[in-house]
């Protein structure tokens, strides 16, 4: 009796906790593309060997020259009056060999309750071919996106 109890509340738990994904958007033929969606997702990759190591996990540690990405507010806390940093990581390179990320970024103590802070970030996505259809041969562009942010903290 109590094994038919735990098969029914099992099939029963079964059938009502059905989830459901992403719904699919069937797009015309005529409007095909193939656009990726999402903002500016280079800005959610780590550009310090630090911050990537340890999974993205750049807000909880301690103040270091690439703390623009995550928490500029560190800067207040720093030991040192300024600081630079810059960096150059090839991206994907076991894939390809021309995507990269440079990143360079300068902070100063103001005081010792103050700190101003700015970043230049350039992603490059090397070079692609766009194509119309499969009989089109296609024209190589090489695009690229930045960030550019100051910050003041008191």
């Amino acid at each position: 009796m109590n094994m038919k109890k735990y098969i029914i509340t099992l099939f029963a738990f079964a059938l009502l906790n059905s989830s459901f994904g992403q719904n699919t958007v069937v797009i015309p033929k005529a409007n095909d593309s193939r656009v990726i969606t999402t903002g500016v997702p280079f800005m959610l990759i780590a550009p310090d060997a630090r911050s990537a190591a340890l999974g993205d996990m750049g807000v909880a540690t301690s103040v270091d020259a690439f703390s623009q990405q995550y928490n500029p507010a560190k800067y207040v806390f720093s030991e040192a009056k300024s600081g630079v940093s810059l960096s150059y990581t090839p991206y994907l390179s076991k894939l390809v060999n021309d995507i990269s990320i440079s990143y360079a970024t300068y902070f100063n103590r103001l005081s010792e309750y103050s700190a101003v802070s700015g970043s230049f970030k350039y992603f490059s996505l090397g070079e692609i071919t766009l194509t119309q259809g499969e009989d089109d041969p296609g024209i190589n562009v090489k695009p690229n996106e930045f960030t550019a942010d100051v910050a003041y903290n008191l």
